[in-house]
């Protein structure tokens, strides 16, 4: 294997490093603000109001978030599948895998703004809260 080829493997074995540890600080993120959200719903009145359905609304997109890290965490294992298949007959980042490794970043890059929009709501939807 040529150097090039060698530091560009590098480069993006260890961006997919960086990539599946956001990934999980992510998903440990969603757990918390779920536990959170669950526990200040549940020192509401029994009565629907508004809030329950802002709550649902809240409580929607994490699950969005969670099914949406997960997706993500399995397409970037595919992908590091794809590239040690390659490296194992000497195609290190053919086409393919360079194809799919440029949408994994596109994707990277929405949930990165995705989710930096979405702590803030979350952030402002709890602290609004009376039990808070």
């Amino acid at each position: 294997m040529r150097t090039e080829k060698y530091r560009q493997l590098i480069d993006v074995h260890l961006l997919h490093r960086v990539w599946q540890s956001e990934l999980d600080i992510a998903l440990q993120e969603v757990n918390f603000w779920e536990v959170l959200l669950n526990s200040l719903h549940a020192d509401t009145e029994p009565a629907p109001s508004a809030r329950d359905e802002a709550w649902k609304t809240e409580l929607a997109q994490l699950h969005h978030f969670r099914r949406l890290i997960k997706r993500l965490q399995e397409e970037m294992q595919q992908l590091d599948e794809q590239i040690a298949a390659g490296v194992r007959v000497d195609h290190v980042l053919d086409t393919d895998s360079r194809l799919t490794h440029q949408y994994v970043q596109t994707e990277m890059d929405s949930f990165h703004a995705d989710f930096r929009v979405f702590k803030t709501e979350i952030r402002q939807y709890i602290t609004a809260q009376p039990t808070f």
